[in-house]
């Protein structure tokens, strides 16, 4: 009966060493907490994650006084349009477009001819960065209204951005027109296509 417990409680000694053994696949960080790993990869690693998707937006944009004349060189006028629409991303969204603008021969204009400052704005006030240029050209293309009195579809690009936008990237292109509403004052209609790489579950 002696030896029989004593076989038991040797079993159980190798038995709790054994265990403790295991304590070499757990780590600590330096705030003390206990950091699990399977494999390779640390379950508690929060490292945000990418997607990419769909960017689809559609506003209304209006002229206003620009304030950064200095900025555009002789031969070019500065430009400012800030509008309100929605969108993939954002539900409602402001824009900030601020450029500079080269007269053409037809009686459009490139942009933004050495200077730019655009951006989205969702409801929590995250921004999204982008990069526009290309051509405002007279006239209408099929699929516009009739009264559209010029066009630009032009590439864009996503620069990254604030909150959710942090580290976004993407691209797309445009399809905009000038046009002049009921009280003759001249706005801008917007519907940008393309897709956006962003941290995943933030958008």
């Amino acid at each position: 009966m002696k030896n029989l417990l004593k076989l038991f409680l040797a079993m159980s000694v190798i038995l709790y060493f054994t265990g403790c053994d295991n304590s070499s696949d757990a780590e600590f960080d330096e705030a003390g907490l206990l950091k699990f790993y399977d494999g390779k990869t640390n379950i508690n690693d929060h490292e945000d994650k990418m997607v990419t998707l769909g960017f689809n937006l559609v506003f209304t944009g209006n002229y206003e006084a620009p304030t950064h004349g200095a900025e555009c060189d002789t031969g070019t006028f500065p430009v400012r349009n800030v509008g309100e629409g929605t969108g993939t991303h954002f539900k409602k969204v402001t824009s900030l477009f601020e450029f500079c603008v080269r007269p053409t021969d037809i009686g459009g204009g490139t942009y933004p001819e050495g200077y730019i400052n655009a951006y989205f704005e969702d409801e929590d006030g995250d921004q999204l960065f982008v990069h526009v240029e290309g051509e405002v050209i007279p006239g209408r293309v099929p699929g516009m209204p009739n009264y559209a009195l010029s066009y630009f579809k032009d590439p864009f690009e996503i620069l990254g951005g604030t909150g959710k936008f942090e580290n976004a990237s993407g691209d797309g292109f445009t399809n905009d027109y000038n046009f002049l509403n009921k009280d003759d004052v001249q706005q801008t209609s917007h519907h940008w296509q393309g897709t956006i790489t962003m941290k995943k579950g933030k958008d």
